[in-house]
């Protein structure tokens, strides 16, 4: 992948590497794309019989879950991969959306050892052997047991395009494997407006760390604020994480 950069510009580099069918989709109206992202949905949960939804505390799946909810049977498994080094705003805030929406399946998931200081001895903070191990074992690997423990033939996921080069290239029924699965991304096609508008017309609450500065949340180790409002969104993820998505990608990262 060519050197990373932060600016506006990464957006558009990203929109020209995404299919031609996905790239189509980017001028359409909000409504449009939450039609669009419907039909994907409902054309997954018509051809899978058992999925779940992985849920963060981040925008992007807040309002996947919010658009997918009322479609959603009530009993689907809401899935939160805990590294055990989340923000604290960001544990309150998947605790509220649980209780508030009315989340009757939720489930936290996490490794079965915090080995974040054993790691860093190793191999040296957010250097690309750190963060591949680290958030392979504490992030990739208790999704995919999760995935694999609940039996999903599917999984919906936040992803979007415009994010990284590495996810525009990204299909909307995407095959994984260990285990075997469907990753579904209905928003797919969004850009960050339309998250934001979307949020503002339906009165969404959001993780209250976005307003303290932040435009892309992981964890607490790799997670910095992104004080320049003209930066690519991720921006605060560090340009270690975003070489290494590749890498992240193949073992199963979103």
């Amino acid at each position: 992948m060519s050197e990373i950069r932060f600016t506006e510009e990464r957006t558009k580099d990203c929109e020209k590497l995404m299919k031609p069918d996905v790239r189509a989709l980017l001028n359409l109206s909000l409504d449009e794309k939450v039609a669009k992202s419907l039909e994907v949905a409902k054309e997954a949960l018509a051809k899978y019989k058992k999925v779940g939804l992985g849920f963060s505390g981040g925008t992007d799946s807040l309002v996947l879950l919010h658009l997918l909810k009322p479609i959603l049977p009530e009993d689907t498994p809401i899935i939160f991969v805990d590294t055990q080094h989340e923000f604290s705003e960001t544990y309150e805030f998947i605790n509220k959306v649980v209780k508030e929406w009315g989340i009757k399946n939720f489930h936290t998931v996490k490794a079965p050892e915090d080995k974040l200081q054993a790691m860093v001895t190793r191999f040296g903070l957010k250097t690309a052997e750190f963060t591949t191990i680290c958030c392979g074992y504490h992030k990739i690997a208790p999704m995919m047991k999760a995935i694999g423990d609940f039996g999903f033939d599917a999984f919906f996921v936040g992803l979007r395009g415009v994010e990284h080069e590495e996810r525009a290239k990204e299909v909307f029924f995407s095959p994984r494997t260990s285990p075997n699965h469907i990753r579904i991304h209905p928003l797919l096609f969004w850009r960050k407006k339309d998250i934001l508008d979307y949020v503002k017309k339906n009165n969404i609450e959001c993780n209250p760390l976005y307003a303290q500065g932040y435009t892309s949340l992981g964890c607490t180790v790799c997670t910095d604020k992104n004080l320049d409002p003209n930066a690519h969104e991720r921006a605060g993820r560090g340009v270690v994480r975003e070489t290494v998505m590749k890498k992240l990608r193949d073992l199963g990262y979103t």
